[in-house]
């Protein structure tokens, strides 16, 4: 994958001295409630800019919604020009195994192997802690796009965390080859999610958590 970044500067201008006590004189005059509705009218332009980035990938990658998805090389491509992932997020995600690059794997099959898997341990292990992460892990990628929110498909980067600490842990044993592999695309599936969606923990909350993990 060819990935190539531009960057431009534009330069102020200084040309103009008369600018500057006419930009103090507005600074000095701004109430509270307006630089407020500043800041607010400027999130909302991003939040606009990302909802138009998130139907556009919509309308290429999966327009049958989250189960017709794909993590192909492309698609990481994609998510990078949108500016969703970083250049070493891109590099580092279309060198992972999980990735398609025969563009066949759906995260509707996924989203099956998940609930196989989920059947299996509570047949066996009805305590077995990765229930639980399977099925908030599950409710995630059928979100992808955001249209079937839920209070599962909250704290993304906890769940994601969770699932790499069990597959880190002696655990991971009981998994099959084929389960521990489909626990690998599940893990890159979250991670992706976690980019196309800002409303999950933070920092914190994560570090707190991987302090007892």
């Amino acid at each position: 994958m060819s990935i190539q970044t531009q960057h431009s500067f534009i330069s102020p201008s200084t040309s103009n001295s008369t600018n500057i006590p006419v930009q103090k004189t507005i600074q000095a005059t701004n109430t509270s409630t307006g630089a407020a509705e500043t800041v607010n009218k400027e999130s909302d332009i991003k939040l606009s800019s990302r909802a138009h980035k998130v139907q556009m990938l919509n309308e290429e990658f999966f327009p049958g919604g989250p189960s017709s998805v794909t993590i192909t090389p492309e698609f990481i491509e994609r998510l990078y020009e949108y500016g969703f992932i970083s250049e070493s997020e891109a590099s580092k995600f279309s060198n992972n195994d999980s990735v398609d690059k025969k563009a066949s794997g759906t995260l509707g099959e996924l989203s099956a192997d998940i609930k196989d898997l989920n059947d299996r341990l509570k047949n066996d292990n009805p305590e077995d802690s990765l229930i639980d992460i399977l099925t908030r892990a599950d409710a995630i990628i059928n979100n992808l796009n955001g249209t079937k929110p839920s209070p599962l498909t909250n704290n993304i980067k906890l769940v994601s965390a969770e699932l790499n600490a069990y597959l880190g842990s002696a655990d991971v044993k009981q998994l099959s080859d084929i389960e521990t592999k489909s626990m690998g695309k599940l893990s890159l599936a979250l991670s992706i999610a976690d980019k196309l969606n800002p409303n999950n923990i933070s920092s914190q909350q994560l570090n707190s958590y991987l302090s007892f993990a």
